[in-house]
């Protein structure tokens, strides 16, 4: 009866070890992908657009703490050089820094309609090619 007794002491020792091997590794391996996720989300561009009644400005802003390059930007699916009511520097490339902005003089009248409608375009250290969507209001 010892022996016995002995035998599954030892099938059950064996059995929580593998189970505290297999708990560990989920474990590290959730940890990992918080660590990869946290980097990630440092990494990352999150922008955003609205407009401003006064004194009348398109603001596209970058929230995240990334840099924001290669942006285009398209204003009623029209791209923002021929979006109309909108005033835009001639040969300027945008790139908007971590937490700044850009913005882009909006003639507001009766002739011009409001834009309503945004899509930006843009690369950052996490990635090639994002783009945020979104319509447009005050």
């Amino acid at each position: 009866m010892p022996k016995s007794l002995e035998f599954w002491a030892l099938i059950i020792s064996i059995l929580a070890i593998i189970l505290s091997i297999f708990t560990w590794y989920r474990s590290h391996k959730i940890d990992r992908a918080r660590r990869d996720d946290e980097q990630s989300d440092q990494n990352s561009v999150v922008l955003r657009a609205h407009l401003e009644r006064d004194p009348g400005k398109l603001v596209v802003e970058n929230i995240g703490n990334s840099e924001a390059r290669n942006i285009s930007i398209r204003v009623d699916n029209n791209p923002i050089l021929d979006a109309p009511g909108i005033q835009v520097p001639v040969g300027r490339d945008y790139l908007i820094g971590p937490h700044s902005h850009i913005s882009f003089r909006v003639s507001l009248n009766f002739q011009i309609p409001v834009p309503q409608y945004i899509e930006v375009t843009w690369d950052d250290d996490d990635s090639t090619g994002k783009t945020y969507r979104n319509s447009l209001s005050y």
